[in-house]
């Protein structure tokens, strides 16, 4: 197996996040504007918005991890995909086993309910440190990809010639 550079996996990240950061965003506005201007219903509405974003997070990840493509929109820019041990496609339970570090963000409700943005900018540290785990492991696999005894390799060209 062949496996991608960190920079890869990271700039793979962003690609996905900017996408996802766009759904997310427009989910918010939708839900925000329901709540109006009462504060308690604005929160609430923060809440169940942090839940369907989480869930759609993870539903991207599965649903495009798990399917033939086996790799989200960033990762097959680099021609990267995500297998398992035997170097064959995830089965959607391994595919949700990995998300596992997504669902951090269910504390970050937790954050706005109690203590504001602490929590949050512990959520994001945390992230932070599972993505810095790619480089403990000789094969470059992060906590996550160990947990769910999968590889991320480098399967192609991609959409960007790389090296």
């Amino acid at each position: 197996m062949t496996y991608p550079q960190w920079w890869e996996r990271l700039v793979a990240g962003i690609i996905d996040g900017i996408i996802m950061a766009i759904v997310v965003f427009i989910l918010n506005l939708i839900l925000v504007g329901i709540g109006g201007t009462n504060f308690t219903v604005i929160r609430i509405m923060i809440i169940i918005s942090t839940l369907i974003s989480v869930a759609a997070i993870v539903a991207y990840k599965v649903l495009l991890e798990s399917s033939q493509m086996q790799a989200t929109v960033g990762k097959m820019v680099f021609g990267i995909k995500v297998v398992d041990g035997a170097g064959q496609r995830l089965t959607p339970k391994q595919a949700l086993m990995r998300t596992w570090p997504w669902w951090l963000q269910l504390i970050a409700i937790f954050g706005i309910v109690i203590s504001g943005m602490l929590l949050n900018v512990l959520v994001a540290l945390a992230l932070i440190g599972i993505f810095c785990t790619f480089f403990m492991d000789p094969l470059g696999r992060c906590i996550h990809d160990q947990t769910a005894n999968c590889h991320v390799i480098k399967a192609g060209e991609g959409m960007i010639k790389v090296g």
